[in-house]
């Protein structure tokens, strides 16, 4: 179909979904509200939850939980993520101490109740994602997946 003359000199695309940015926003957005109905239940947000499943995959990795590990995987700003971190601390999921080998460094861990609730909290997530992601085949996921990593390492400082 050819573009309508008012199109010709405008810098929109004439069709919504010729812009991968709109596209990729409408994917986040229905993302969301899917995921909020689930912090909600567990009395979380969504930045909190990226912290404490990060938390959780240092733990399986026997990798260091630091506040700057934190920051660097989960993709959240100093000042957001210590905020958020506080918050946990307050609601009693995690704990925040100085780093037994790096005195600069402030380590991250879990209490009982945190660790608890991030399990129940990422197989809710899981059961989201297969049902968010089961109009595709397992070729376009496996596609979907390969073109996300290469947009984040592409766009990464």
């Amino acid at each position: 179909m050819k573009k309508p003359e008012a199109f010709e000199s405008s810098p929109f695309k004439y069709e919504a979904d010729d812009s991968p940015g709109f596209l990729l926003w409408r994917v986040i957005a229905l993302w969301q509200r899917k995921l909020a109905g689930i912090f909600g239940e567990f009395g979380i947000t969504q930045t909190q939850f990226a912290i404490l499943a990060s938390l959780r995959w240092f733990e399986l990795q026997q990798e260091p939980p630091t506040q700057v590990r934190l920051v660097e995987h989960a993709k959240i700003d100093k000042m957001t993520l210590s905020k958020a971190i506080r918050k946990l601390e307050a609601n009693g999921y995690v704990l925040r101490e100085p780093s037994v080998s790096d005195t600069r460094a402030i380590r991250i861990r879990f209490t009982d109740g945190g660790r608890q609730l991030i399990h129940q909290a990422i197989l809710a997530v899981e059961r989201a994602d297969d049902e968010f992601f089961s109009c595709l085949t397992e070729q376009q996921l496996i596609s979907f997946k390969t073109l996300g990593i290469s947009l984040i390492a592409g766009n990464s400082p």
